[in-house]
């Protein structure tokens, strides 16, 4: 009250000089009333409202002498302001804020403890950008996952009687080399479907406490069951789920596998369950009961040569390529490179676009800035240099392919169908056909 007054007597001298001079030895409760100033008694006012505050009472009439009165009428003319103020910009925001179901907000209200510490990796679908249209893989594969995931969506009363109202197929394993796009699969079943996506790696799980990684694969799967539809992703799964008879494995491992069965036998027999996808590109080294529990087994094998070419059409599609670049030569000059290498090569030969155009913008000498061109054009050159850069991330020996071409022989899916072939080259003169075909499966 004292900065107030101070504030107003240099505002309006003209006003105060009516005032007695014993006004400003007292005190200005006292002088206005405790009563009059209860709505400011819990208030600590800033510099900057006082200062308002004052300007409005300089400007206000001033046949109304300067009292209660008068400042409890500034009060209400403040609060009115302010409320308009407010209201207008919660209607913008309210505008602009996206009308969505947010269930991870939902759930952390009620989650336990464990079940936040999972709540990180759940992913709403509506948050998902991977399609099956950006993902290149055969068709079998693409049918069989929408088979197990999204064909109970769309014809729920299949799904009322005989087996299919008892039994489901609990889980899916998706094992290949390292980067043929196992991770954006799950993702694009999670977006077809409509599902919440359950993203879990082996640290999530683990604890160093004895006893809170079996309640960390408990709050897993009550979870799940909370976001139902849901798919349940576990990438690199071997680190969670290695054989038991490995000597090195330690005794909590098998304590926490021991659980993980249990809850997964478990969620089978619950329809409101969730869906388990897994992948790995060591699948022979998951335990065999995981792998009864995995009864689907697709193999996302190494791109062939025209898969390398949709693979690079799918990442060049929003490119300018100029006349020179020959998309159908640049695939069969990349016989082992899987899915993501094909993203990093393309990505290589942006950047070098681009490192191109700054070198040109340095030399410029002209009297007039140098214009970059409004979309850039990726010439034969660009991706030259980008196959120097970007090498396969499988070695051309396939010693890393070896154990899972053994894997698809004994568990795959199209095991025994089909005879295949030894390993290595069959003659010199085929030599390029051998590069293009040789695989997981020949």
């Amino acid at each position: 009250m004292r900065h107030l007054f101070e504030q107003y007597r240099q505002k309006d001298v003209e006003a105060l000089q009516q005032l007695p001079p014993q006004f400003w030895k007292l005190d200005p409760t006292e002088y206005m009333g405790v009563s009059d100033w209860s709505s400011l008694e819990s208030s600590n006012l800033s510099f900057g409202e006082i200062h308002r505050l004052s300007s409005l009472l300089a400007g206000m009439s001033s046949e109304e002498p300067f009292g209660p009165k008068r400042l409890q009428r500034a009060l209400r003319h403040l609060a009115t302001s302010d409320n308009i103020k407010f209201e207008w910009a919660e209607q913008g925001r309210a505008k602009d804020r996206p009308i969505s179901d947010d269930k991870t907000s939902k759930l952390r209200k009620t989650a336990t403890k464990h079940e936040k510490r999972l709540l990180g990796g759940v992913i709403e679908p509506d948050k998902i950008k991977t399609t099956f249209n950006d993902v290149h893989a055969p068709i079998e594969t693409i049918e069989a996952l929408k088979t197990l995931t999204t064909l109970s969506l769309i014809r729920p009363e299949a799904f009322l009687y005989g087996v299919l109202a008892t039994d489901k197929i609990p889980g899916l394993l998706l094992y290949g080399p390292p980067g043929t796009g196992k991770t954006l699969l799950a993702k694009a079943v999670a977006k077809e479907s409509g599902a919440a996506m359950l993203e879990v790696s082996a640290a999530e799980i683990n604890d160093m406490y004895v006893g809170e990684g079996e309640k960390n694969v408990k709050a897993l799967f009550s979870l799940a069951k909370k976001l139902s539809p849901c798919v349940v992703f576990i990438d690199e799964a071997d680190a969670l789920f290695s054989s038991r008879t490995s000597g090195h494995q330690r005794v909590s491992h098998r304590e926490l596998l021991n659980q993980f069965l249990k809850e997964w036998d478990g969620m089978n027999n619950d329809s409101a369950g969730a869906f388990i996808m897994v992948a790995t590109n060591r699948p022979g080294d998951l335990d065999e009961a995981v792998l009864r529990r995995l009864p689907r087994r697709l193999l996302v094998d190494l791109p062939t040569e025209n898969d390398r070419l949709e693979i690079l059409k799918i990442h060049l599609r929003d490119e300018q390529l100029a006349e020179d670049v020959d998309l159908s030569d640049l695939a069969k000059k990349t016989p082992f490179y899987s899915g993501s290498d094909l993203k990093n090569l393309s990505v290589a030969a942006a950047l070098n676009c681009v490192r191109e155009e700054n070198d040109l913008a340095k030399a410029h000498a002209s009297e007039h800035p140098y214009e970059h061109p409004e979309k850039r054009t990726l010439t034969a050159q660009h991706f030259s240099r980008a196959l120097e850069e970007i090498t396969a991330s499988i070695s051309e020996d396939m010693n890393s392919l070896k154990d899972i071409k053994k894997f698809d022989e004994q568990y795959g899916d199209k095991r025994g169908k089909k005879k295949v072939l030894r390993w290595g080259f069959k003659a010199a003169n085929e030599a390029d056909k051998v590069l293009d075909t040789v695989k997981v499966r020949t």
